[in-house]
């Protein structure tokens, strides 16, 4: 994709997908990294705010110490220090979430992990410092939202405001929302969200908190006992959430952290991943071609086939086409340019489909 006899332009973001591959199973040779000090600024800036610089470490140790000694003696320091500081934050996070459970099993509750949470305990990466962790969400029985909320007050968790400011935990009331404000406890790294549906309710008939929990796998860690979601539902999960909420709906880049999670090259989906359960999971026609355009993005973005075909068809192609593009788009201009296109033919869809 970016190496150096390619006719495409290479820009910052197609060089650290062709990097992140490494992580895959694709193997990368020096043409493949960025080619100047200025090139390594750009690629690991953009790793910075796609959290991803952990995996890109993580990649480009896979390759062995013969591309290694091609980097940056810089360049390699400062990873390992985003991979050594990050480590120690999801040691703590795992700390607040082992505590946070026992919390909840006091109650005679078992919650579901979601996102993060159930990435650092079901071993998605090599070791804990491959995945940077922004916040802990867990799924839980929508009736045990008030006697959680009152325990979790009794513990120091304290609910966060617009501003970010911190205010005593409300009365739990009737959500308009599929989540519980974020709660925050002083003594521990990360928020925390009550989700008591996976999803925003306008997307709730794509996966629902009664099929998740009844496919879900139960676990103990370390005296906790907690939920953790079937692999179809997590990669289920994290398309509607990735590609429909972020993408679509907020017009937001596709974050790279989460399409790591659709790729099943990882340890954790190994062995589990088919696309029969994706294609059973999703039961509609447009879950269905958003499935297939994430795993066209993710052919593009990482050069891998997560579909049974090994190339993505003319019309998959005109569907991604504006993702791929949107990634490279740094004039302003040009994004909301093609942002109104985007979101022009997405008024077309629902107005099809609906």
């Amino acid at each position: 994709m970016t190496n150096a006899g390619s006719k495409t332009r290479r820009t910052a973001f197609r060089t650290l997908c062709r990097c992140l591959t490494g992580a895959l199973g694709q193997p990368l040779a020096p043409p493949d990294l960025p080619a100047s000090p200025a090139e390594w600024e750009k690629v690991l800036r953009l790793s910075s705010a796609h959290l991803v610089t952990p995996q890109l470490r993580w990649a480009l140790q896979e390759q062995g110490k013969d591309l290694i000694s091609a980097i940056p003696a810089d360049v390699v320091d400062y990873i390992d220090a985003i991979y050594t500081l990050n480590l120690e934050k999801t040691g703590r996070v795992k700390e607040q979430l082992a505590q946070f459970i026992q919390a909840l099993n006091c109650l005679g509750i078992r919650p579901l992990l979601l996102k993060g949470a159930a990435v650092i305990v079901g071993g998605l990466y090599p070791t804990d410092g491959e995945r940077m962790v922004t916040d802990i969400d867990v799924l839980i029985p929508p009736s045990s939202l008030p006697e959680i909320l009152e325990k979790l007050a009794s513990i120091g968790y304290q609910e966060m405001d617009n501003t970010g400011g911190l205010v005593k935990i409300r009365t739990a009331e009737a959500l308009s929302h599929h989540h519980y404000p974020p709660l925050f406890n002083p003594d521990w790294p990360v928020t925390v969200e009550l989700h008591v549906q996976p999803v925003l309710l306008r997307y709730g008939r794509l996966l629902s908190t009664e099929e998740l929990f009844l496919a879900a796998t139960p676990l103990s860690w370390p005296e906790a006992d907690f939920l953790l979601p079937a692999p179809e539902h997590m990669i289920v999960h994290n398309i509607i959430h990735t590609f429909l909420v972020d993408t679509r709906d907020q017009m937001r880049n596709m974050s790279l952290r989460q399409s790591f999670r659709v790729c099943p090259g990882q340890s954790y989906l190994r062995g589990s991943y088919r696309l029969g359960c994706h294609q059973g999971a999703l039961r509609h026609d447009r879950p269905r071609d958003s499935f297939a355009t994430v795993s066209g993005i993710g052919e593009s973005l990482f050069q891998l086939s997560l579909a049974k075909r090994n190339t993505v068809d003319l019309n998959q192609k005109a569907r991604i086409w504006p993702y791929v593009v949107r990634q490279n788009l740094e004039n302003n201009l040009a994004r909301w340019t093609v942002n109104f296109h985007v979101r022009r033919a997405f008024v077309c869809e629902d107005s099809i489909t609906t």
